[in-house]
Order: C-alpha cells, then sequence, then structure tokens
C-alpha cells in the first residue's frame, strides 16, 4: 500500500474505509504506521495517543497491539 500523490494520513485514511467496507476490521502494521506516526519523533505513548485520535476522528475504534519487539499493528474497527 502506497499513497503516492495524496498525503499519507488522507492515504492511510482511504484504505482503512475502503477496508472496513469489504470486512469488519482492517489491520494497519507498523511499516504503515511509520509513514505517519514515526518512532524517530514520538514517544511511545503520543504516537499510541495520536493514532487513536487519528480513529475516533473518522469514527473507528483501533486496537494497538505490539506483535513483536519493534514490531506494531493497529486494529481499527469502524464504531
Amino acid at each position: 500500500m502506497t499513497f503516492e500523490g495524496i498525503g499519507v494520513f488522507e492515504g492511510l485514511a482511504k484504505h482503512i474505509e475502503r477496508r472496513l467496507k469489504e470486512r469488519a476490521f482492517c489491520v494497519v502494521f507498523e511499516d504503515e504506521i511509520e509513514r505517519c506516526w514515526s518512532r524517530k519523533d514520538l514517544e511511545d505513548t503520543e504516537r499510541r495517543e495520536q493514532i487513536q485520535a487519528f480513529a475516533e476522528s473518522h469514527g473507528w475504534s483501533v486496537s494497538i497491539h505490539d506483535f513483536e519487539s519493534d514490531r506494531v499493528g493497529a486494529i481499527f474497527l469502524p464504531f
């Protein structure tokens, strides 16, 4: 999944929206999360809060999981 030509947040939101129309949830893995919320720029708590705020601003809930030591996944669900 790449978001060339549009903003990364808008691209991610459109991707999640499309997936939620097809199924009950959308999983987004670390490589895509990193494009929007860089570990270099954000502390873990702030990063999670921003992902949560992003989800809520689009009418979704999100569950954030650490799958491996440095691999995070976010599971987005409609409210």
